[in-house]
């Protein structure tokens, strides 16, 4: 191919997907209990959350050491010409970092190596979505040049959405204070929250998952119409809810891509089990 397309686990893709689109994934690292993980698949994969439930320790996680960058970009030229890196978002995660780093080495060893390494400002599914449109449009023998603007298109349009069973985990991190959460609890508030390009914003404190899920509709309803739908199902150990969530939006949007998956250990580290959301664009 004329590109390959090498992203991090923070995008919770399950195998059969990355070996569909021709995706070469970095692993995050995770460290809890004294033993430090792989993030995704081929790592702590579902397990972790019940090794959250059972652990009284904050989790520490980490992004992909240039080392781990570096494996993925030598199989990346073994199979394409050029190379583009999806990262998760620079602002809450090393990987963007590490990753230049990774491509800088990779150029020293092969100067005329083409790479480009591209923030996506967003995480989880959108992260996943922009990783799969490109290895798409790399797939179908796109230039170089092509696969960085769907990148670019897709991260312009995609919105994350999702709601928090409760926000102990997210105190733990550091994120909220502890009266926050102690209200939260009381009131049995589910914050839904947004992430697009880069922030994050609280939209609302609905009192029930029901609520919080009509609320995620209402927001994708805005941005979707009748359009073209792309949407990831995305949750953390909170399968039945999140298949709720799925066959509400099979049955009111135009999906031409539509798919569930298990929130990264790397990310559901900080937001704790429960969460349940979707990321989604819509095509013009």
């Amino acid at each position: 191919m004329p590109v390959a397309v090498v992203t991090d686990s923070a995008t919770a893709l399950p195998r059969s997907l990355h070996e569909e689109a021709g995706l070469l994934v970095a692993p995050m690292e995770i460290t809890l209990g004294g033993r430090t993980y792989d993030d995704g698949p081929d790592g702590v994969g579902d397990d972790f959350y019940d090794l959250l439930r059972r652990s009284s320790e904050i989790p520490r996680t980490s992004a992909p050491r240039p080392a781990r960058w570096l494996e993925k970009l030598n199989a990346a030229k073994e199979t394409a010409d050029s190379i583009f890196m999806v990262t998760l978002a620079a602002n809450m995660s090393a990987s963007y970092d590490s990753a230049r780093v990774a491509a800088e080495m990779a150029r020293e060893e092969d100067p005329d190596l083409n790479i480009t390494v591209y923030d996506s400002r967003t995480a989880a599914g959108s992260e996943a979505l922009i990783a799969l449109a490109a290895a798409r449009t790399a797939a179908s023998g796109g230039s170089h040049e092509e696969v960085v603007a769907t990148a670019h298109r897709v991260g312009d349009r995609v919105r994350l959405l999702a709601y928090l069973d409760t926000l102990e985990y997210v105190w733990r991190s550091g994120r909220v204070p502890r009266v926050a959460v102690w209200a939260t609890s009381l009131l049995k508030m589910k914050p839904v929250m947004e992430m697009t390009r880069g922030k994050v914003r609280n939209l609302a404190r609905p009192r029930s998952r029901a609520k919080a899920m009509d609320r995620i509709m209402t927001e994708m309803a805005k941005t979707a119409g009748a359009l073209p739908l792309h949407v990831a199902v995305m949750h953390a150990d909170a399968a039945n809810e999140a298949r709720v969530l799925h066959d509400q939006i099979e049955r009111d949007f135009n999906c031409v891509e539509l798919i569930v998956t298990q929130f990264a250990p790397f990310m559901g580290a900080h937001t704790g089990p429960g969460l349940v959301g979707a990321s989604f664009w819509a095509e013009s």
